[in-house]
């Protein structure tokens, strides 16, 4: 949910070979957003410890601003408590940036409020040295 000026260039030959073996960078990008997803679900901060670049930003459908650090401390305090269900999926790479959007259904709480409902979210991913990171997610509430 942050907006970055993604990175225009062609992905390497070591990067499209790497992409091959291991199902390609498409599908990379949906596999660590799943267990993003899955450690959301179990507040577990260690995913956005390792998998988030130092700078990641979170904008929330409800309008909050999260730094790193904040979006850990969040999910360490269990002020948000949901079934969060993901679909329509879609992954662009451009060099070493890619863009993930999908709609996400929503269930849940965020410090005893209500949030449930529908979003579009989009996150874009940074490959640093050769592991993708996630440097910004952001979601809006489909009315």
């Amino acid at each position: 949910m942050l907006a970055l000026q993604p990175t225009i260039a062609q992905i390497d030959k070591a990067d499209n070979k790497e992409g091959k073996k291991s199902g390609g960078v498409e599908e990379q990008i949906k596999k660590l957003s799943d267990e993003g997803r899955e450690a959301a679900l179990k507040n577990d901060t260690s995913f956005l410890e390792k998998n988030t670049t130092d700078d990641y930003t979170f904008i929330g459908g409800t309008g909050v601003v999260l730094t790193k650090p904040e979006a850990i401390q969040m999910r360490k305090s269990g002020d948000v408590n949901s079934a969060i269900d993901t679909s329509d999926q879609k992954v662009r790479v451009h060099g070493n940036t890619a863009l993930l959007t999908f709609t996400t259904n929503v269930k849940g709480t965020m410090k005893d409020k209500d949030i449930s409902g529908t979003y579009l979210s989009s996150q874009v991913w940074l490959k640093e040295g050769g592991n993708w990171k996630l440097a910004h997610m952001q979601s809006t509430r489909v009315p």
